[in-house]
């Protein structure tokens, strides 16, 4: 079997909107990248357990967004990996299941700085490499407290100021956020009618 290079995005995706799909993009682009993988958390270790959408949800708006370009795939491996979604048991499972390929964890740089945070980075860097975006007009410098064998690849940003929060206060307020959302994703958000009654900060 032929190796591939996998990046890998994961989140809470609530909701996934083009900004995600811009940065995948990107990320496919600049390193030459087979496959990414959207990997929605079935609970993520940082955000409230009362999520807008059902982690269900979250997965099918994530599936629908990706569905008509072959680049992506969806992963439910935190659904079953079960309790609350660390990126190292996610990248142990993916390396299981894909041990000849190579891995890439894709983050921000308000990531970047974190990361050394991040349970078991070690093992973490081990497993992927990580690609970071940083913001255009950001100077985010080397994170020093990293593992000496964490490899960073520093990926050119888009200036997109979107986030996922903004498009749930829109919802809840009625403003317009067809255009900061895949069509699929617009369209399941207005049948289902999400969002409207409350709301949660990222």
């Amino acid at each position: 079997m032929v190796a591939k290079r996998i990046g890998i995005i994961g989140g809470s995706f609530d909701p996934i909107h083009i900004g995600h799909m811009i940065i995948a993009q990107d990320a496919c682009e600049q390193f030459d990248l087979d496959r990414v993988l959207f990997i929605p958390a079935r609970q993520a270790p940082l955000k409230a357990a009362d999520s807008c959408a059902t982690p269900e949800q979250r997965l099918a708006m994530t599936q629908a967004a990706t569905r008509e370009d072959s680049r992506f795939e969806v992963s439910d491996i935190e659904f079953k990996l079960g309790a609350i979604s660390y990126s190292v048991a996610t990248a142990e499972a993916l390396k299981h299941e894909r041990p000849s390929d190579a891995l890439f964890w894709i983050l921000g740089a308000d990531q970047l700085a974190q990361l050394h945070h991040w349970r078991d980075i070690g093992r973490l860097a081990e497993l992927v490499s990580f690609i970071a975006f940083e913001r255009p007009g950001s100077t985010a410098g080397a994170n020093n407290d990293l593992p000496p064998h964490t490899e960073i690849l520093r990926a050119k940003a888009r200036a997109i100021d979107i986030s996922s929060s903004e498009i749930r206060r829109r919802l809840k307020t009625g403003l317009e956020t067809k255009y900061f959302l895949p069509a699929p994703v617009f369209d399941y958000i207005k049948t289902r009618n999400l969002y409207r009654q409350r709301d949660n900060t990222e």
